[in-house]
């Protein structure tokens, strides 16, 4: 797999995703147009997302209520190096999901950003013209 992130002008960058343009920006604070998300930001939706995805199919196979499912991630960044430092999911369902609790939690620290995380991936980064 292979994404190219295309520089616009200012603090923007462009991810193209199959049919797809993702926006990055810098809020105005930060010298940015505020036309997308941050880096950070997208990289939480990135894992709020993966998870809902991975429950959600949980929950429809063991006929779970899933209408109002929402996913609360909050984060607090740290410092040397700068990073996030904590992040807190709540899933919200609809309904008391019972004994299998601890078999959706399993499910949801399983997906595929989550993985990532816990079994850090080579990076390399190289510089071309």
């Amino acid at each position: 797999m292979e994404m190219t992130i295309s520089y616009k002008g200012g603090k923007k960058f462009v991810a193209p995703c199959r049919s797809h343009n993702i926006v990055i920006d810098q809020p105005l604070d930060n010298d940015g147009k505020d036309e997308g998300p941050t880096p950070p930001e997208l990289f939480i939706a990135s894992l709020g997302s993966c998870i809902g995805v991975y429950v959600l199919a949980y929950c429809k196979n063991a006929g779970i209520k899933t209408e109002g499912m929402a996913i609360n991630v909050k984060w607090e960044k740290a410092k040397n190096p700068d990073r996030i430092g904590e992040i807190k999911v709540d899933i919200k369902l609809p309904e008391d999901v019972g004994k299998r609790k601890a078999a959706l939690l399993k499910v949801a620290e399983h997906c595929l950003i989550h993985n990532t995380i816990h079994h850090q991936p080579k990076i390399e980064i190289n510089l071309s013209k």
